[in-house]
């Protein structure tokens, strides 16, 4: 079973319990994925966050059963898991720009897709997009300990920018292991958002595990993990990196038989000698920790 089957299954779930509650977080746990990992996988696939793919999937139902049922207003606004008709009837006329009992006087025909219909999508829009592709390598990590400078992204992503300012303007106080190599870390462990989408990011470089750092830096121990590495060819004047994130977790995990290692909640750019923001023939890798669904 590859994780596409898996979120298949977590959709059928969501329309057989529409009336109970239902949260990221209590999905993840039930189907066996971490936060984070549920949250890349289901955005992946349908395109939007838990919380607003099951408000939406609420009002589309109810919707529907509203021009092919006779049942109630109120029976349908439950059912469907509004807590109250008021609450029910702001977010219809807010989604459809009508009042329930106009719709169904009309008969407002609206788009219901199926679950097996949200995947096919998922599917052609995979082939849409096929022109970029990226053949991962496979290979172990042992643990190994990075110093830089950390920011949260609930502040704006333009932290990430500033993380960097300030690792580069310090690299030549900073006791490295290895000139050549910087990381940017996204650290997913810890204060962790879906929605918006929010996390720990580092600008660093790998030191010894008792190395001194300078005043602001942070240390980060990242564990022993396998990963799924991706080779990023370009400067990133044309976005290469961002296409490169967008495909491994929106078109190969998906698809794939790999999850995220729920041990190693995490990811990072590894650069290297062969990065070079001037040429175009520069390359990066981006390191995903993973491990095959069959051994978990």
């Amino acid at each position: 079973m590859n994780n596409l089957q898996l979120i298949k299954k977590v959709l059928h779930h969501i329309d057989e319990h529409l009336g109970e509650e239902l949260t990221y977080e209590s999905l993840a746990g039930a189907f066996g994925y971490s936060a984070f990992h549920f949250h890349k996988l289901f955005s992946s696939v349908t395109e939007m966050s838990v919380t607003e793919y099951i408000r939406k999937r609420r009002l589309t139902m109810a919707h529907h059963r509203l021009c092919h049922t006779a049942e109630t207003v109120a029976g349908i606004c439950y059912d469907v898991g509004f807590g109250s008709i008021q609450t029910f009837n702001r977010a219809f006329k807010d989604t459809f720009g009508m009042q329930p009992l106009v719709a169904r006087e009309k008969k407002a025909s609206i788009t219901y897709r199926s679950v097996e219909e949200i995947i096919e999508g998922y599917g052609k829009r995979v082939q849409v997009e096929g022109d970029f592709a990226i053949e991962p390598r496979f290979v172990k990590r042992e643990a190994f300990v990075i110093g830089g400078y950390r920011r949260h992204t609930k502040d704006g992503f333009q932290v990430i920018g500033e993380a960097w300012h300030m690792l580069k303007s310090n690299m030549d106080a900073i006791a490295r292991k290895n000139e050549h190599t910087m990381y940017g870390f996204e650290d997913y462990s810890e204060d962790f958002c879906p929605d918006p989408l929010a996390f720990y990011y580092m600008a660093g470089v790998e030191v010894e595990p008792d190395a001194r750092l300078l005043p602001g830096m942070e240390r980060k121990i990242v564990p022993e993990a396998e990963y799924a590495v991706f080779t990023v060819n370009g400067n990133n004047a044309n976005g290469e990196i961002g296409r490169a994130f967008h495909y491994i977790y929106f078109v190969w995990l998906p698809r794939s038989e790999y999850c995220i290692d729920e041990n190693a909640l995490l990811d990072f750019e590894y650069y290297d000698e062969r990065w070079d923001c001037q040429l175009g023939t520069a390359q990066m890798d981006i390191y995903v920790p993973v491990q095959r669904i069959q051994e978990l």
